[in-house]
């Protein structure tokens, strides 16, 4: 059965880190390498100093993190909630159409299934070198320094009162990161209609599948070195929840753009596609023309010193893209684009790296400009994911992008 609960949480004692902007971050996995060194100047106890950390004086990444974490700790810089509590999360951001949203959420620690239990579901295929380097972060810090993003169904918004608390008083919180997101933070005690409301539920994995894997896989460490108890910590996980019904839940598509094939012939590529999609030459914005279709399985094509193209599907999933997956894969756009467009018709191999681009106007001008292939895509669809979620069935890689991602630093969930 699903628990979800309040934890003893580790945050910035704000009586000694004055500014928050210097210390909260996006998840390791989205910092560059440029917005790194930014961050390890703003504060020597930024949290990118223990999420990517450094090699020094003898010790390795990880054994630098985990002394850096025991003295913040020891300095007063972190502090520990003398009682469980859950925190809740607003972010405010400007999208990728540049409207001002607002999402709202919390932190709370979720317990981890076991083999047999399955109301924890992702969408995506895990990597073992990531894993390993984040299990090695968390065997020598003994914490989970950034949160998996789960996303629960609460259409008659039972969880409404708990989040309004965000709206009776002052944050405990306020951030801004680098990604250009407030982050504010609100510190409420454990609340039983929490527990209640997640006892049946299903969580999907939105972003954070290597950090939930990792936390399975330390768990599972440390059973194996003896008996575990059931109240202790690492058999919880940090998690960020959002409702799929929030207003400021935004799915986006990355966009791909590839080199073109040695032997690539415009003509023969769009003879050969036309079998499958109706095929239109546009004059104007592809990228709305994209956004407004409603038409499944809808992809624009710029082919460099040619056209800009609508795509819309017209043929037979199964015929195009075979019947080794099922049917919820066989319904996304990107398994159009990669097996039927990419694989199948222009003869790139599976596995081949690609550009994925968030942003349309730059993947546009990779084609226009750049002499690429660039495909447009729209979002994929909750329920897409929670259909591939339920049916097993991976998604291609990076087949959604959620902004803004969950801030790391505003909590830590310690493991011992």
């Amino acid at each position: 059965m699903l628990e979800v609960k309040g934890f003893y949480g580790i945050r910035y004692n704000s009586a000694t880190v004055s500014n928050m902007s210097d210390v909260i971050t996006p998840p390791y996995d989205v910092i560059t390498p440029e917005e790194r060194a930014i961050l390890m100047e703003k504060s020597p106890c930024n949290l990118v100093h223990l999420l990517l950390p450094e090699e020094r004086e003898g010790l390795d990444p990880y054994e630098a993190a985990a002394a850096d974490l025991e003295a913040w700790l020891a300095n007063g810089s972190l502090l520990v909630d003398d009682e469980p509590c859950i925190y809740l999360l607003k972010q405010h951001f400007t999208d990728l159409d540049g409207i001002a949203q607002v999402r709202r959420g919390f932190f709370g620690a979720i317990r981890l299934p076991e083999a047999d239990e399955h109301y924890v579901l992702g969408h995506e295929r895990t990597f073992a070198k990531p894993v390993e380097d984040r299990l090695k972060l968390t065997v020598a810090t003994q914490a989970n320094l950034g949160a998996v993003f789960g996303l629960y169904a609460d259409a008659d918004n039972t969880l409404g009162p708990l989040l309004a608390t965000m709206e009776e008083r002052e944050p405990d919180m306020v951030a801004d990161t680098i990604d250009g997101v407030r982050q504010e933070v609100w510190v409420v005690s454990d609340d039983s209609a929490v527990r209640d409301f997640f006892k049946d539920q299903t969580i999907y994995i939105a972003d954070g599948h290597h950090r939930f894997q990792t936390a399975c896989a330390y768990r599972d460490s440390l059973r194996a070195q003896g008996e575990l108890p059931d109240d202790h910590p690492a058999n919880y996980a940090l998690m960020g929840f959002v409702s799929f019904n929030d207003p400021g839940l935004k799915i986006y598509p990355p966009h791909r753009v590839i080199d073109k094939p040695e032997d690539f012939d415009p003509d023969i590529f769009l003879n050969r596609i036309a079998k499958h999609f109706r095929i239109t030459a546009v004059n104007g914005d592809l990228t709305e023309r994209v956004k407004q279709s409603r038409v499944r399985g809808t992809i624009g094509v710029v082919i460099p010193n040619r056209a800009d193209y609508l795509l819309e599907f017209a043929g037979d999933r199964e015929a195009f893209l075979g019947t080794d997956r099922g049917p919820a894969w066989r319904d996304l756009d990107v398994a159009l684009l990669h097996r039927g467009i990419i694989e199948k018709t222009l003869g790139v191999p599976e596995g081949t790296v690609f550009t994925y681009e968030k942003n349309a106007a730059n993947a546009m001008k990779a084609g226009h400009e750049g002499g690429k292939l660039s495909f447009i895509l729209q979002a994929t669809q909750a329920q897409q994911i929670c259909a591939c979620a339920d049916a097993k069935e991976p998604m291609p890689q990076k087949s959604t992008y959620f902004f803004p991602k969950l801030c790391s630093g505003a909590v830590i969930h310690r493991l011992k």
